[in-house]
């Protein structure tokens, strides 16, 4: 009744008014909050913290993520070593990842950044990183979570040994197709470059061994030992696998940002967007 007269109309109209520079306020403190945090961590200078605060706005109001969530990533980068202008680079393809496998930031960051070290590249190469992950888990028996245990054991070692992150996903993934997964894949793995490595033998010409063998299995204890032993197996009966995966990673460039897409291809994910860009409006 009150709601029909002039004076109610003015009363609710109001009421909205006040309620929405509410929500502004709220906001406005939630995302500034955050951003003094990440100057705190970083050291930043003002034009540099400008930078971050803008990228950080703009993908809050594109993505599934809100402005104050990019900061919070902004932030997990910054706690992992990296300098304000590999944070800027390396943002965007996380976020990617995060949506792509519907992991949490604080994860896809350190998994992504620990990557990025472990495999000696550069912060432009994050992208890279995250489509290998997403097209790996998308093309195999890996999820984030195995990728993640198997990797931090392995890279190092792929490293050392000259094997890209490519070709390393591509024997975890055949790994975990044959119920090899995690940390059993991740020592195996390691454990078999080490010993290639020291009798001079790529994992190729060691696979070749095995397959030309007359006791496959003792062939391969004999070569990279019994802890080993099952995983080297396991690779050298499927060389055709890893191959046909490898190409497939190889060629992985876009794979995060397209299953992010697909992932937020429904009425929850357009509810995310909204709100995304609803924050960013406000």
């Amino acid at each position: 009744a009150i709601a029909s007269t002039g004076i109610g109309a003015i009363v609710i109209a109001v009421a909205g008014l006040v309620s929405l520079f509410t929500s502004v306020g709220s906001k406005a403190a939630e995302f500034g909050k955050a951003l003094s945090n990440l100057e705190s961590i970083t050291g930043a200078s003002a034009s540099e913290m400008e930078e971050m605060s803008d990228q950080a706005q703009k993908l809050g109001a594109t993505t599934a993520f809100t402005a104050s969530e990019v900061v919070e990533l902004q932030t997990s980068l910054s706690k992992l070593g990296f300098k304000t202008d590999d944070i800027k680079n390396a943002t965007a393809s996380i976020l990617d990842l995060a949506a792509a496998l519907g992991v949490g930031l604080g994860e896809a960051a350190e998994v992504a950044g620990s990557l990025v070290k472990s495999f000696g590249l550069e912060t432009e190469d994050t992208q890279r990183i995250v489509d290998v992950m997403a097209k790996a888990a998308s093309s195999s028996a890996l999820s984030f979570d195995t990728i993640r245990e198997s990797m931090k054991l392995v890279a190092p070692v792929s490293r050392a040994t000259g094997v890209s992150i490519e070709k390393t996903a591509a024997l975890l993934g055949v790994l975990a197709d044959n119920g090899l997964k995690g940390s059993i894949a991740g020592t195996g793995l390691a454990k078999s470059f080490i010993e290639l490595n020291k009798q001079g033998l790529t994992l190729e010409e060691g696979m070749k061994r095995v397959n030309e063998s007359a006791d496959p299995l003792g062939t391969a204890v004999e070569m990279v030992g019994v802890l080993a032993g099952k995983t080297f197996l396991t690779l050298a009966s499927g060389s055709e696998s890893i191959e046909g995966l490898e190409d497939g990673l190889n060629n992985s460039a876009g794979a995060a940002e397209r299953m992010a897409k697909i992932q937020l291809d429904n009425v929850s994910g357009d509810v995310k967007i909204l709100g995304s860009a609803w924050e960013g409006l406000l």
